[in-house]
Parts: structure tokens; C-alpha cells; sequence
């Protein structure tokens, strides 16, 4: 009777284990859960660290290759403004010739400023100018002066030229006069080239000529004679130095007739003879 009862305690104890680990709540289940839920805890940590990593790498690779590229830009487009600015430097000094005026009007105004009065102009003939003028020699620190005021000048209208303008005048020169220098003389003008020729309408005016019949005679070379081939046209436009420009029939292109050419007004099948065709 002991054993029996014993039995049943036993039956009852496992059948409450049966309904808790069905029902997630056996004490074995609970521990093991704990174990698992930390050992996922755990392995989500590593998972956030390694993403982490990653994400650092990948933003640091980021922005080194950033800064690569905007180095890189800056590089070439340094290397593009510096040579856009040699040639345009390069054109000004071949240009420097213009900007000449411009710093002789800023040498007058700095004469001007400093008290010195300018050259009244002379009354008078060009004969009585030439006559009459005498030339002030200038003094060599007054060259100095003009050659400061022009180096100001140009740094301020083209800061980016390097030219030299800086002379040294000795203290016991600046009072002397500058040595004259001989005018080269100013070359004789080239003749003209030799004007061509005007062409010879032969006897009509230039309103006359356009839609003209005309015939030119093109030598030509028949069973082994040479013979005077006629071909007629009609004047679509002119040109008083260079000719006719005919369209001749069965061909739609122009061809200029000048006074070398063999040719007469009108239609003609027969070449005329020459003292005929000279009275036209």
C-alpha cells in the first residue's frame, strides 16, 4: 500500500513536469532559455560591433577618396588657370605696345600732380612750329621719376606683367641732361601693286549685260585639226576687274569669261571675222 501511493506522488510529479514543459514554464526550460536569450544578446553585440567596424571602414575609405578627388580637381584646375594665365599673359606682352598711351597720359597727370606745368602748345603754322620749337632737354632724374611713375602705372592696370621699369640714377647725374639719340628715319611707303586691268564689255554697260546672249569660241582639236569651236550662253552677273560669269547651255555651272577669252554678243555659229569682232 506504500508502494502504491508512492507511485502516484511519483505519476502526479511527473505529469505537472509533463503540463509545465509543455506550458514553457518547467525549471529546466526557464534556466536554459536565460542561457539562450544571453548567448543571443551576446552574439547581437558582436553582429552591431562588426557593423559597426565596417560602417567606419567603409566611411573612412569614403573619405579618403573624397579628399583624393577634390585634390585631384584642384590639382588640374590649378595646373588649367596657371597655363590660361601664361597665354593670356603671354598675349599681353606682345600687345604691351597698345597700353603705351595709357602710361604716358599716367606720366603727364604725375607731372601734373607734382606742380610741374606742361608744355603749352605752340600758335602758329606748321612752318613756324618747325621753324620756331626749340627742344628742353630732359634731365635724367626727371627719367627716373617718368620710369617709377610708369612702373606704378602698370602694376596698378596690369598687376599680373612682370616688367622691369626701375632705373638707378646716380645723385650727382640727376641734374644732367639726357644724352639726344638720332630719330630713325621713318621708312618710305611701299608702292602700290599694279591694278588689274578692267574687263571690256565691248561696247554694252554693265546694266545691259546680265541675261546677254554671248558666244566664245574654245579651241578645239577635230581629226587631228585644230578649229574654233563655238559655244553660246546667256550673262547671269558680272564683275568690272575680273569678267562675265556665263551659263552656257546644257550646263547648269558658271564659268568667267575674261578679255583672254575669245568672244562676241549674241548668237553665232560662225566666228566672225577679226576686224569685225574688234569694231564690237
Amino acid at each position: 500500500m506504500v508502494m502504491g501511493e508512492a507511485e502516484e506522488k511519483r505519476l502526479e510529479l511527473l505529469k505537472l513536469s509533463l503540463e509545465q514543459a509543455r506550458s514553457g514554464s518547467h525549471t529546466r526550460i526557464v534556466a536554459e532559455e536565460k542561457r539562450l536569450k544571453a548567448q543571443q544578446a551576446e552574439k547581437l553585440t558582436k553582429a552591431e560591433n562588426l557593423r559597426d567596424f565596417r560602417l567606419n571602414m567603409v566611411q573612412t575609405q569614403y573619405e579618403a577618396e573624397k579628399k583624393q578627388a577634390q585634390e585631384d580637381f584642384n590639382r588640374e584646375k590649378g595646373v588649367l588657370q596657371d597655363k590660361i594665365v601664361q597665354d593670356i599673359i603671354e598675349r599681353q606682352r606682345r600687345h604691351t605696345k597698345v597700353e603705351a598711351p595709357e602710361l604716358r597720359a599716367v606720366t603727364r597727370k604725375m607731372r601734373t600732380l607734382r606742380g610741374e606745368q606742361p608744355p603749352a602748345p605752340a600758335k602758329g603754322g606748321k612752318r613756324e612750329t618747325k621753324a620756331s620749337s626749340s627742344a628742353i632737354p630732359l634731365r635724367q632724374g626727371e627719367v627716373e621719376e617718368d620710369f617709377e611713375a610708369m612702373a606704378a602705372a602698370v602694376h596698378t592696370l596690369a598687376p599680373h606683367l612682370e616688367i622691369d621699369l626701375e632705373i638707378e640714377v646716380a645723385p650727382s647725374k640727376r641734374l644732367r641732361p639726357v644724352d639726344p639719340v638720332r630719330v630713325r628715319g621713318i621708312p618710305e611707303p611701299q608702292p602700290s601693286k599694279r591694278r588689274r586691268a578692267e574687263f571690256d564689255f565691248k561696247g554694252k554697260s554693265r546694266s545691259e549685260v546680265s541675261g546677254a546672249r554671248i558666244t566664245v569660241w574654245y579651241e578645239e582639236e577635230h581629226n587631228g585639226r585644230k578649229m574654233d569651236v563655238p559655244y553660246q550662253g546667256v550673262v547671269s552677273s558680272c564683275d568690272p576687274r575680273e569678267g562675265l560669269y556665263v551659263k552656257f547651255e546644257g550646263t547648269p555651272e558658271e564659268m568667267l569669261i575674261t578679255n583672254e577669252d575669245d568672244w562676241r554678243w549674241g548668237a553665232h555659229s560662225r566666228k566672225p571675222p577679226e576686224n569685225s569682232r574688234n569694231a564690237k
